[in-house]
């Protein structure tokens, strides 16, 4: 899941309880608007009825927006991996934000001319069937 990250220094890192209409006017950094990420921040919003927030910085290194986080001048989205990986090397804090559940695409991937184990073989055809249970 995507989770919204300040720096603990930051102010929104110190409040118990956030709405997303606070962070409207939030110096967001986001990756660039053509992906998921910006996307599902701007989806958030609209679902709300609020405008997306305008964005003060774009990057598609999640290492630059963690590094930038931790000042504590910006407010960002994560995956939650990154976050718990970087909280405390870089001093980031989970904002309070309720954040609307998102559903991502999955890709599974095999590399050419190569021959797949039955284990695998089963778990792609499992994937696939679970997939179309589930998929609206």
């Amino acid at each position: 899941p995507m989770i919204v990250v300040a720096g603990t220094h930051s102010p929104w890192a110190r409040r118990r309880k956030v709405d997303l209409a606070d962070l409207v006017d939030a110096p967001w950094i986001l990756p660039p608007p053509d992906g998921l990420t910006h996307r599902f921040i701007a989806e958030a919003y609209r679902k709300q009825g609020l405008d997306p927030p305008v964005v003060a910085l774009l990057s598609s290194t999640i290492d630059l927006r963690v590094s930038l986080l931790a000042s504590g001048r910006f407010i960002s989205v994560l995956p939650r991996s990154v976050y718990l990986r970087d909280r405390i090397r870089y001093g980031l804090k989970m904002v309070s934000v309720t954040m609307p559940a998102q559903s991502w695409p999955l890709t599974i991937m095999t590399l050419k001319n190569r021959t797949l184990s039955p284990v695998t073989e089963r778990f792609i055809t499992r994937a696939h069937q679970v997939a179309k249970v589930i998929s609206p």
